[in-house]
């Protein structure tokens, strides 16, 4: 898969509206228990999503039997992880434990406005689900090329939290104009930082070889002058999600404590990575 993956969620409307139903009357875990039967029916058939195994084989020094099981482990919990977005539009709940707290709200608490840094780490969406909060409006910069389904429940869970989606069109640059008014206000700005979304890119050491990142992320992060957080989503149990907090300086050095932290957290979470494409090029 190429690195300007359009991220759209698998699946037809029809299916993705049964599932949210499935979870509405059901226990988590038996979806869970469901998504074994077909896993390795897709990772067989979809062969272009295989790269993921390049991750463990040649990044991480695993043998290809290794990298085979890591895959399916892989594709699991990312596999979990579209099914807690589904559980969320159903309305279910889960227990989240927030480290670094104190943090995270005096940030919420203050006048000013401040930026939002994710990475595909953990589960991204479910941050501004569990993040949210009445005191700052947060505005989730997200590429508008989902299925309608998701696009539907995602506005309606994320309007009832008091958070809105700043849309990237192709062609189209009216989100920098919205981006300076979130921060002017305020507000949060929401922004993942290892996929690209254009052809600017800054070469960055990733798990012993360089990859690309989009330099306009870490521009807007400069050029704002605003505090910089760094948040990961991971999953703890079937209930129960993780969110690890930290402030980052807004400096030249961004984009590599960026990616030396999406390293360290990719190596200790390895299975809730979910980059199955060549990420490194």
């Amino acid at each position: 898969m190429a690195q300007n993956w359009r991220g759209e969620t698998g699946g037809t409307h029809g299916m993705q509206r049964a599932l949210v139903g499935l979870i509405r009357h059901t226990d988590i875990r038996l979806p869970y228990a469901l998504m074994h039967l077909w896993l390795i029916w897709y990772i067989l058939v979809r062969r272009r999503e295989r790269h993921g195994a390049y991750v463990f084989h040649r990044r991480r020094g695993r043998n290809r039997l290794q990298a085979a099981a890591d895959v399916y482990r892989s594709f699991y919990h990312f596999g979990k992880a579209i099914i807690d977005r589904f559980a969320v539009y159903a309305g279910q709940q889960f227990e989240v434990i927030v480290e670094n707290r104190e943090l995270y709200y005096d940030r919420v608490h203050s006048p000013k406005g401040f930026i939002m840094l994710f990475s595909h780490v953990g589960n991204t969406e479910m941050a501004g689900y569990f993040l949210s909060t009445p005191d700052k409006r947060l505005h989730i910069l997200a590429y508008g090329g989902e299925s309608p389904v998701v696009m539907e429940h995602r506005r309606q869970v994320l309007e009832r939290n008091n958070i809105s989606m700043i849309t990237v069109e192709p062609n189209d640059m009216s989100h920098i104009y919205r981006i300076g008014q979130v921060l002017q206000q305020g507000n949060v700005l929401a922004m993942a930082a290892d996929r690209r979304m254009g052809d600017a890119v800054i070469r960055l050491p990733m798990m012993g070889c360089e990859a690309p990142f989009p330099q306009g992320v870490f521009r807007i992060c400069k050029a704002m002058r605003q505090p910089v957080l760094l948040v990961f989503v991971l999953k703890q149990d079937a209930h129960t999600y993780r969110v690890y907090c930290e402030q980052l300086p807004a400096d030249d050095q961004l984009p590599q404590r960026y990616a030396q932290r999406v390293e360290q957290m990719a190596l200790s979470h390895p299975y809730q990575w979910f980059n199955f494409y060549d990420f490194w090029q």
